[in-house]
């Protein structure tokens, strides 16, 4: 018995690695994410012990609400009226449904291990960025065009995926960041990745990721300030680091000019006239928010939210860049660029609030481990200016580490 328990830890640890190796080559090989999914299916089933499972996932209330988050977008397919587009929403998004299942209801092997792979996304993630700074430079050499380092054009690997890279990135230096404090081999090492992070978030700025690493920072600096003495050196280090990376953050013309934009956009927001657009996101809340009152109770379906929205967007007569030329912002064929405003148009208020249900209730639990509530600030400022559960990179992301996070054993 022993021995068996001892082999579905092994082969269910190797589908994890396949899955965090997946989600570093998820753009150029699918194999390693889609059998890491296959493989916890797998291990799920063959362990057996249905009944035991079970009563585990009915503890768990976030576990009950993946499998109602998942539900409604399942039940919103009866009344869409783009079956095809809805299909395809639901197929992308089935992993919310069976990764929470299948890692919510076992506890197949320990914190330890958990920890191992946190610290193999981490470091993939810094892979990835020495990979994207090399071929940006490659690219730069052939171009003499510095955009290459910058924004949209800077990811490689997962590539014209700034806020899904930015997303990643973020929450790798914090699992860094982690290993320097309670790790003391290899620090010289994690260091270096730390920066090489830190340089990369800086060249993708992405406004929400940007945002998001400093308020998570600072609240999560202030919580571990409360419990650990902090050295008159280790605040002049820290304060040094900020000074540096916001004078960076402000110097640097590109991540400048994204930081004026954000100006104007929150005075447009707020009602201020001004001509200057700089982003959809403003027209994209305001229409979003007269759809959603129009049917709040069932939303419009997972295959006709966004078309909803593109149709409403016809009588906006703004006009934005596409790359050639200025078009109207319905041309562009966005979608709600906010997780929470897209979730509740698609499946109404249910699904609006069960997301908000996984969003915030980690934070009311006790002696949940830093990573985890680390983990789940950064996805939800990201949601708050992204439709983040639209594309494969941030389902899987959101679908695994959240399970993963959830088990983990908080330690000194």
């Amino acid at each position: 018995m022993q021995n068996n328990q001892i082999k579905s830890s092994k082969f269910y640890l190797l589908a994890c690695t396949s899955i965090v190796v997946g989600l570093f080559m998820q753009d150029f090989f699918k194999v390693p994410l889609t059998g890491g999914v296959i493989l916890i299916g797998l291990s799920w089933i063959f362990t057996f012990r249905f009944k035991d499972k079970i009563q585990n996932l009915i503890t768990q209330p976030v576990a009950i609400g993946f499998f109602l988050f998942y539900l409604t977008h399942l039940l919103s397919i009866i009344y869409t009226q783009n079956l095809d587009a809805g299909w395809r929403d639901l197929q992308l998004k089935i992993t919310l449904l069976l990764l929470p299942l299948f890692m919510m209801s076992t506890h197949l092997f320990s914190s330890q291990k958990k920890m191992t792979l946190l610290q193999l996304f981490a470091v993939l993630m810094i892979i990835m960025s020495v990979a994207d700074i090399a071929m940006s430079l490659s690219d730069y050499i052939i171009t003499e065009n510095s955009n290459v380092f910058y924004y949209k054009q800077l990811p490689h690997i997962l590539s014209s995926k700034p806020h899904y890279v930015a997303w990643y990135y973020s929450f790798a230096m914090f699992i860094v960041m982690y290993q320097i404090i309670a790790e003391k081999k290899h620090r010289a090492l994690w260091f270096v990745g730390f920066g090489l992070l830190v340089g990369s978030l800086i060249l993708l700025s992405s406004r929400a990721y940007v945002l998001a690493f400093f308020i998570v920072f600072i609240v999560s600096f202030l919580a571990w300030v409360m419990t650990n003495k902090v050295t008159k050196s280790l605040w002049m280090k820290l304060l040094i680091g900020l000074v540096c990376l916001v004078t960076i953050l402000f110097f640097n013309p590109k991540t400048n000019s994204r930081i004026n934009d954000t100006i104007v956009e929150i005075q447009k927001f707020m009602g201020a006239d001004t001509h200057r657009q700089t982003n959809p996101r403003v027209y994209l809340w305001d229409y979003a928010v007269d759809l959603i009152a129009e049917r709040p109770l069932l939303g419009y379906g997972v295959g006709d939210a966004k078309d909803e929205l593109n149709n409403a967007l016809k009588n906006c007569d703004a006009k934005f860049w596409d790359g050639e030329k200025n078009v109207p912002i319905h041309a562009k064929n966005l979608n709600f660029h906010n997780q929470f405003l897209q979730t509740w148009a698609e499946v109404g208020i249910l699904g609006f609030l069960l997301l908000a249900f996984l969003m915030i209730q980690p934070f009311f639990l006790k002696n949940q481990h830093p990573l985890f509530l680390i983990f789940v600030g950064l996805t939800l400022i990201g949601f708050l200016t992204e439709s983040m559960l639209e594309r494969q990179a941030g389902v899987v992301l959101f679908a695994f580490m959240y399970p993963l996070l959830a088990g983990l054993k908080r330690t000194s």
